[in-house]
């Protein structure tokens, strides 16, 4: 590894794939004990059919000492392509995950500031009701929490557990449905831009994105004045489809080379089902949200429209 950095001018240049799996397995090889390769989610790897040739080429290596593990929702290329040299296989049903929903909400009831408030009675109900309607979903469970974070009554809280949605893609229907009309564009835009931007979104560029208007009527293009003045309130347009995350490494675009080096924050799908959601056709052809609807070829438009817009203003 330290050979193949030095080959590439310290880091500047990047290595080729054939160049990374000769190094991994000159690795492997050094190895007298077992060396453990983890491949997680696998459906979620956006060019899979590459991955999966990959994970077998990485078999083939025969090495006695490598052990691989790989995880995924069921697939039929994923288990086409596996089920040849899979040893052993470990289906994660419902009930096996229930008692961890339960722990998890348990957690969540104790410790959030928000959930925390309630009684014990109050807390046993919400757990309950969760952990009955999760259906080994703990993504569901997630989002539900986030709505129930909002109530603020008894009165309210019982409304929301009665009406849970049923399935996820409910919960995304409903979350939609509760945004604003006045934000209905921004929030669109900003769908697309995490669904189809070919590399992470900083937290900071979201801000740009959406004071960047390419189609706009009567108005100017670029607007400063439609910033966020608190850059984590685009958080709130879109509640639990999007997150953010603070990472520490190169800033794409540093204000300064002091910057290049520091945290900054990225901004992403909350989970790979929201993308999947966003490009359905049961969102596209849903009578209420299909102006939701993440087409690739319009959000791939809208993408570059919005660059072009705003690299014009200066």
């Amino acid at each position: 590894m330290a050979q193949l950095f030095s080959d590439k001018k310290k880091g500047q240049e990047s290595p080729s794939l054939e160049e990374l799996k000769s190094t991994l397995k000159s690795i492997i090889g050094t190895f007298e004990k077992n060396v453990y390769i983890i491949f997680d989610a696998l459906d979620e790897c956006p060019d899979r059919h590459r991955f999966l040739n990959l994970i077998k080429e990485i078999h083939g290596w025969n090495f006695d000492t490598l052990r691989l593990l790989a995880t995924s929702r069921y697939e039929q290329d994923i288990e086409k392509t596996l089920r040849d040299f899979v040893s052993h296989e470990v289906s994660m049903d419902e009930g096996l995950v229930d008692s961890d929903i339960r722990v998890y909400v348990s957690r969540q009831l104790k410790d959030d500031n928000k959930l925390s408030k309630y009684s014990a009675e109050k807390k046993e109900e919400i757990e309950t009701t969760l952990s009955d309607g999760a259906r080994g979903m703990f993504r569901w469970v997630v989002c539900q929490l986030d709505a129930l974070r909002k109530c603020r009554s008894p009165h309210e809280l019982k409304k929301a557990l009665t009406n849970l949605p049923k399935t996820l893609y409910d919960t995304y229907d409903r979350i939609l449905l509760d945004i604003d009309e006045d934000n209905r564009d921004d929030a669109l835009k900003l769908l697309q831009w995490l669904a189809f931007s070919v590399r992470k979104v900083s937290l900071r560029e979201s801000v740009e994105v959406l004071a960047t208007e390419p189609d706009g009527v009567n108005e100017p293009l670029f607007d400063p004045d439609r910033r966020f003045d608190d850059p984590r309130d685009i958080l709130t347009l879109c509640s639990s489809l999007v997150t953010v995350t603070d990472v520490h490494g190169t800033s794409y675009y540093p204000q300064s080379l002091a910057d290049a080096q520091e945290r900054f924050t990225e901004l992403t799908l909350a989970h790979f089902s929201v993308r999947e959601y966003l490009v359905s056709e049961s969102l596209r052809t849903h009578r209420k949200l299909s102006f939701y609807h993440c087409d690739t070829k319009l959000a791939n438009t809208c993408i570059a429209k919005t660059c072009l817009t705003y690299l014009l203003q200066f």
